[in-house]
């Protein structure tokens, strides 16, 4: 394996001296030569070979140390480099002048003192880097007090020897380096079993599905599991060390709970990859500065997990939607085309109203929008808002807990609304709802959140709604019925459905899919209508739809007694039918286009009013007139009446 350990020598002689017992000691290590100035030029690529640990000694060694995040291992100058230096002047004193940075050379002066040896110190700061200025100071101080012998390091070697007859380099022995390769290894095998621990919790941080940070005092970001690399789409090494700020500016929170040095638990922050859930757990250092682990979770993998154990009770409720919108079958080139756009809603999780009479459909649409929605796997849950009394329905809508009222469930109950989570919930005939319950219905849709009665929690809810109605909304609203700004809330989307006599070329091929299915149903073989039987359908105009249809094409498939249903055969069971109420266009009563312009237009208004249940929304769109010009016209016939009534 390659060694980890590399020794920067900063002179040939501690190069030799290291190599001479390297494959004698007990770890692996590398020599390199560099002097001073060229060690920190070497250090890249040092770096790059993958060393984990360098060695150097005296000034070389602490500029190794500030220009790199790897530790660096002194080799120290230690009493028998001193005095193999001194020793021979112990018998010939003779002047000495110790020269050099002050961190090499002070221990030397004290040696040589205590030794009585004569001698002076010249000692550099070991921040000193203007050597030419350096050796001017040394020539004038040896010029003013005579020396026999010069010592030092490095330096003094290089660049003042010729300042003296006799130079002695303190050189590092076996003994020097081998304490210092001793004292690498131990840094080593720390550093190993710090790596093993650090790869161990970085393994079990990255099965979590939560992102977590590691923070310093400062807020910079000293680790980061794979969850908060892929929610953040940045790669893992590119976020250490910086700032969390920088990484969203919505996790700013975290910094505010360093200083405050308080745990939170469930703030919920807007970043640019979502809505997250955060925790965030300061910690107190040894030396008072506060770090934190900070944990992110995604509100819609909340949601998610949260829909699989509501989907649990939602399969044993049987919310599902059984129809798709390639149920709806139509002829009509209008029908077609709003199917179209029909199909352009169901992509999108906006709100959709539908508007149409009575049997035309519209909860078949709605199952239709639900399936081929993004919320097709959820709950499709539905409620007739005409069907139950208003405190009923609010019960019902909104769920209760234990003792709202007389009579709840000791297990409280859970609304619609809630079972409708991450699903669809369809309001049929919304118009019938009370003002009372209009406001709380407006608040669910605008917060997503709602109160069970009795309840003081919020509970979130993440619901699409599909509203439908046969009622004239805008008139309500004009009439005070129905508020103004639930309307606007729920007629985001809007489907207009067409009645069945709107809808000619669609009769029969209805009548004869309705017929062959309840003919399945009651195991019979009917499976078509004798031409009269045809005629007398087609010229029905169908007030109650395809809902009326369906009940007629039923008895007909119960009552027939061939493949073919004739007409003297079911003519019993479809008295209801028998007249034609629908007018072909080329027969119009002579008497209704008699009198003035003012006269028949008055007939008109009237007519069409009543074929569109008196809203004036869809008879000003039938004639083309917008409501103001309706409302005129309709005084007008309010005066006249009054006229007649004085005459």
């Amino acid at each position: 394996m390659a060694s980890r350990i590399c020794l920067v020598a900063p002179y040939k002689e501690l190069a030799e001296v290291a190599r001479s017992f390297a494959d004698a000691c007990a770890c692996a290590f590398d020599v390199e030569t560099a002097n001073l100035e060229d060690a920190v030029t070497r250090l890249p690529e040092l770096e790059a070979r993958g060393y984990r640990v360098l060695i150097s000694r005296g000034r070389t060694a602490e500029l190794l140390r500030r220009n790199t995040a790897l530790p660096v291992i002194d080799i120290k100058i230690n009493s028998y480099d001193v005095l193999h230096a001194l020793g021979d002047l112990l018998r010939a004193p003779r002047r000495v002048a110790f020269v050099g940075h002050a961190s090499v050379m002070r221990d030397c002066k004290r040696i040589s003192d205590l030794l009585s040896i004569p001698s002076c110190a010249i000692m550099f700061d070991d921040d000193a880097a203007e050597y030419d200025e350096l050796q001017e100071t040394v020539r004038r101080r040896l010029q003013q007090d005579a020396v026999d012998v010069m010592i030092g390091d490095t330096i003094p070697q290089s660049r003042f020897v010729n300042l003296c007859a006799e130079f002695r380099l303190v050189s590092s022995g076996p003994e020097g380096v081998c304490e210092a390769v001793e004292r690498a290894t131990a840094v080593l095998d720390a550093i190993e079993r710090e790596r093993v621990n650090r790869d161990h919790l970085s393994t079990v941080l990255d099965m979590f599905e939560k992102a977590v940070f590691s923070l310093d005092h400062a807020g910079r970001i000293m680790h980061a599991n794979r969850a908060a690399a892929t929610m953040f789409k940045t790669n893992r090494n590119e976020m250490l060390g910086r700032s969390i700020e920088a990484i969203d500016p919505a996790l700013a929170v975290a910094q505010s709970a360093i200083e405050d040095g308080i745990w939170e638990v469930g703030r919920v922050v807007e970043t640019r990859h979502g809505r997250v859930l955060c925790y965030i757990y300061p910690i107190n250092g040894d030396d008072g500065l506060r770090g934190t682990v900070f944990a992110l979770e995604s509100v819609d993998r909340l949601y998610t997990i949260e829909q699989k154990v509501r989907s649990q009770e939602q399969l044993k409720s049987k919310f599902v939607a059984q129809q798709r919108l390639d149920d709806y079958v139509t002829c009509d080139p209008r029908m077609k085309a709003q199917l179209g756009f029909i199909r352009r809603y169901a992509g999108t999780d906006a709100t959709v109203l539908i508007v149409g009479e009575s049997g035309t459909g519209k909860e078949l649409l709605a199952q239709g929008i639900h399936n081929e929605s993004q919320r097709a796997r959820g709950a499709f849950v539905a409620v007739n808002c005409g069907a139950l009394p208003p405190t009923l329905l609010e019960s019902e809508l909104f769920g209760y807990v234990e003792g709202a009222f007389t009579g709840a469930s000791r297990k409280g109950k859970k609304g619609l609304f809630e079972l409708a989570h991450r699903g669809t919930l369809f309001l049929d005939e919304v118009g019938e709802l009370d003002l009372a319950l209009q406001t709380r219905l407006l608040r669910v849709i605008q917060e997503r959140q709602l109160m069970r009665l009795g309840s003081e929690h919020q509970i979130p809810v993440d619901v699409r709604i599909v509203a439908a109605t046969n009622r004239d909304l805008e008139e309500m609203v004009s009439q005070g019925t129905f508020r103004q700004d639930l309307f606007y809330r729920i007629n985001v989307l809007k489907f207009e459905t067409l009645p069945l006599r709107a809808r000619a070329k669609d009769i029969l091929p209805s009548a004869l899919l309705l017929l062959r299915r309840h003919a399945r149903t009651h195991g019979t073989d009917v499976v078509d209508l004798d031409a009269d039987l045809r005629q007398m359908v087609a010229d029905y105009d169908w007030p109650g739809n395809f809902r009326q249809l369906s009940n007629v094409m039923e008895r007909i498939a119960i009552t027939a007694s061939g493949p073919i249903a004739r007409l003297d055969d079911v003519d019993f069971a479809i008295s209801d039918i028998r007249r034609p109420r629908r007018r072909k266009p080329d027969r119009v009563e002579r008497d209704f286009i008699t009198g003035s312009m003012d006269e028949i237009r008055l007939r008109v208004v009237a007519k069409v009013l009543e074929e569109e249940n008196n809203s004036k929304t869809r008879a000003a769109r039938r004639l083309g007139v917008d409501r103001t010009t309706l409302n005129r016209w309709l005084k007008d016939v309010g005066e006249r009446a009054g006229e007649n009534g004085r005459a």
